[in-house]
């Protein structure tokens, strides 16, 4: 709905400063020639696109839409009547209301009266000046006749790019939109490492040629103490600070989420079981030595970890394996990797 506004609010824009200026060089064109009461009519046109204007940059763009348009319209009639048809001041009338058709947030069934009643429209002012004497009568005018016709190519061709550009910006604003809201949902708000979502979305990706698949599910030892103790503004610290150390020793090509509560999980892909201890034991290494700044002071912890291999893509059973040795590692000390 917003992006739509703004398409239209920009359309309204374009036709504003493109209507005005027709009706400035109108006005000095008919200052040289001596005609002060089209040039009087010229300063009141000026002036109404001047107010639409303001209209527009207060969010009112069907109200702006429709005061343009209408405006062109009954200057196409008037100039008709003034000049007579030669000036093809009538083909306005299609500059207006066809772009009005394409942009301006109407029904489907109010766009198809619209495009419908462009022939009558211009038929119509065709025909005035075999009912009617144009008062100026300047159909022999040639200047006039390739303005107004320029005019309404220019007009033209401006709606149409301005509907492929405007739509291109919206479309990537989209795209950026959708992007940022897939992070939103696959980051955890408070350490920022991927949570358990993301790592559901990468299992389903996953290859063969990311196996073999080492997964080491982490727990936090005595957790529960440590808000109990500190607060839970310290547990939150603590959490920040196990995130950051996993995210600096995992590489792209790797899962590392926070998996829920004090848990995390770690996925190394095509990584063998020797390799892939060194670099949990590592981590570990760094979790029990590393002094996390907290208001409460300096907090050390340990984590516990258990290990299983997905080698034949079966990871529900690899996770299954890893919680069993997690625990194991829990009832039997703590502070250790167990495979």
């Amino acid at each position: 709905m917003a992006s739509n506004k703004l398409r239209v609010q920009a359309y309204n824009y374009v036709m504003i400063l493109l209507c005005a200026s027709i009706h400035i060089f109108i006005g000095v064109y008919f200052t040289f020639l001596g005609i002060y009461s089209i040039v009087a009519l010229s300063v009141f046109d000026v002036s109404v696109y001047l107010i639409a204007f303001f209209i527009n940059k207060a969010g009112k763009t069907r109200l702006t839409g429709f005061i343009v348009t209408f405006k062109v319209i009954t200057y196409s009639f008037i100039a008709t009547i003034l000049f007579g048809a030669g000036v093809n001041a009538q083909l306005l009338a299609l500059a207006a209301m066809l772009p009005a058709a394409l942009h301006l947030d109407f029904t489907k069934m109010q766009r198809i009266c619209i495009v419908a009643s462009i022939p009558f429209i211009i038929n119509l002012q065709l025909l005035l000046p075999t009912m009617l004497t144009p008062i100026l009568d300047m159909s022999d005018d040639m200047f006039l006749g390739i303005f107004f016709a320029n005019v309404v190519a220019l007009g033209s061709i401006a709606s149409v790019a301005l509907n492929t550009v405007i739509t291109g910006k919206i479309a990537e604003r989209h795209a950026k939109e959708i992007d940022n809201f897939k992070h939103i949902s696959n980051t955890d708000p408070l350490t920022g490492l991927n949570n358990r979502r993301y790592a559901e979305n990468f299992f389903e990706k996953l290859t063969d040629e990311d196996f073999p698949l080492l997964f080491g599910m982490i727990d936090i030892d005595d957790f529960k103490h440590v808000n109990d103790t500190f607060g839970h503004e310290a547990g939150d610290a603590v959490l920040k600070s196990v995130a950051e150390i996993l995210r600096n020793n995992s590489r792209k090509t790797d899962l590392a989420c926070r998996w829920g509560g004090e848990e995390f999980l770690i996925g190394l892909s095509k990584c063998s079981l020797e390799r892939g201890l060194g670099i949990l034991e590592k981590i570990r290494h760094i979790i029990e030595h590393e002094v996390i700044n907290t208001e409460s002071g300096g907090i050390k912890i340990t984590i516990t970890c258990g290990v299983a291999a997905a080698t034949d893509g079966d990871i529900k059973t690899a996770l299954s394996e890893c919680d069993k040795k997690l625990y194991d590692g829990k009832r039997s000390g703590k502070n250790q990797i167990v495979v």
